[in-house]
């Protein structure tokens, strides 16, 4: 009778998990402010741990480390703007030049390369239907899309900073994500432990420990994100300035922000920007862009454009060899085949944000799943038995 009383209670704690979930996932619209809010937390709970190891009390611990941590942000973001305004217009005006370039009759250097690659390729373009030199693509493809084709290119190549200044700009501007941050770090060490009380008993200490193991992976993964995600921006933005590539700030932004998802936004990043560089017919690197300092000629935007991807290559692989590793550690253990694996199946399934928050999830579902085969496999443990059994004994040993 107690165990199906127990059954019950277990079964009644899951649907009522299961309710709450699913409510979460009908209101999500309304979720942005407090997932931030909370990921706030997580990054700045060690810092508030900090000041109360040296005797601040945590009210005032919790407003300083806000106030200070939200005020950076604002300062940041109004410095920056201005240098990143203007590098979105330097590309918008270069995709405008671009079809411009692709018409005419006295093509430079990198229109050059175009022609001979679709020359080499002229066979196999005509098999795909698709014309073989210039001015067959701007007839095809450019000119009666020509206004929706620059504003389309614009927006992916500034839309993504645009898109995250706006997103942070919003958040902080209601005041609701400073708001909840603050709530939820006053109140987060008396949070944990009444969340232990809301588990049935008889499943409380596997729960809170699974529970604990799946914290761990996700605060570990995204504090360390975070800051790393912050130092290889800062640094991709250098290696482009030092190379004198005019747009280093967007497109230094931009490799911040596909750095976010995991193997292959190092990759895309290195692809877009060797595409601006290629097609913007730069063949000199005016190094830190200073007129003062030596210029380094090429032999044309190509040749150019694969000096910066190596750049950015020999930046990105001495960062994620020697100091990522460092930052984010081991929170997820991933065989990188696997992690290819999930970061294309969590794409597949809910695109983007499913491809940021494929590492995490998949550390949290190990987590689980290593709780569950260890539940399947481990052999009982069997009660202390005597060495001699009772009725071999003696009168004596008795």
């Amino acid at each position: 009778m107690m165990g199906t009383m127990q059954g019950w209670r277990i079964a009644l704690w899951i649907g009522l998990v299961i309710l709450v979930f699913g409510f979460l996932w009908l209101v999500r619209g309304v979720l942005l402010p407090f997932v931030l809010a909370y990921l706030v937390a997580l990054l700045l709970e060690p810092v508030v741990k900090g000041f109360r190891r040296i005797g601040i009390g945590r009210p005032a611990a919790v407003s300083t480390i806000t106030v200070v941590f939200f005020g950076a942000i604002v300062g940041i973001a109004i410095i920056t703007a201005p240098y990143v305004s203007a590098q979105a217009g330097y590309l918008r005006d270069q995709v405008t030049e671009f079809t411009n370039r692709l018409q005419s009759t006295s093509p430079d250097e990198a229109m050059l390369m175009v022609d001979k690659f679709l020359s080499a390729n002229k066979t196999t373009l005509e098999q795909l239907g698709i014309p073989a030199n210039r001015q067959g693509l701007v007839d095809a493809y450019i000119e009666p899309n020509r206004q929706q084709f620059e504003e389309r290119a614009q927006q992916f190549i500034t839309g993504g900073v645009t898109s995250i200044l706006s997103f942070v700009g919003q958040a902080f501007i209601l005041l609701l994500t400073p708001l909840f941050a603050i709530w939820i770090l006053m109140d987060m060490e008396s949070l944990r432990q009444k969340s232990k009380g809301w588990i049935p008993p008889t499943i409380r200490s596997g729960t809170v420990s699974m529970v604990k193991d799946i914290a761990s992976v996700f605060q570990g993964y995204i504090r360390g994100l975070t800051i790393s995600v912050l130092l290889y921006t800062t640094m991709m933005t250098v290696v482009l300035w030092a190379l004198g590539v005019p747009a280093f700030a967007v497109l230094g932004a931009m490799a911040g922000i596909l750095y976010l998802i995991p193997v292959i936004g190092g990759l895309v990043s290195s692809g877009i920007v060797f595409i601006v560089v290629a097609l913007s017919g730069q063949s000199e690197a005016n190094l830190f862009l200073n007129p003062a300092l030596p210029h380094i000629a090429f032999t044309n935007s190509w040749v150019f454009a694969l000096v910066v991807v190596a750049g950015m290559f020999v930046a990105g692989f001495t960062y994620d060899s020697a100091i990522n590793p460092r930052i984010v550690g081991s929170a997820v253990k991933l065989h990188p085949l696997v992690a290819v694996f999930v970061v294309f199946s969590f794409g597949a399934l809910f695109g983007l944000p499913g491809m940021l928050l494929a590492y995490p999830v998949a550390g949290a579902i190990n987590v689980v799943l290593a709780r569950l085969l260890k539940v399947a496999t481990d052999r009982p443990e069997l009660p202390n038995l005597p060495a001699v059994p009772l009725r071999h004994r003696t009168i004596a040993e008795t």
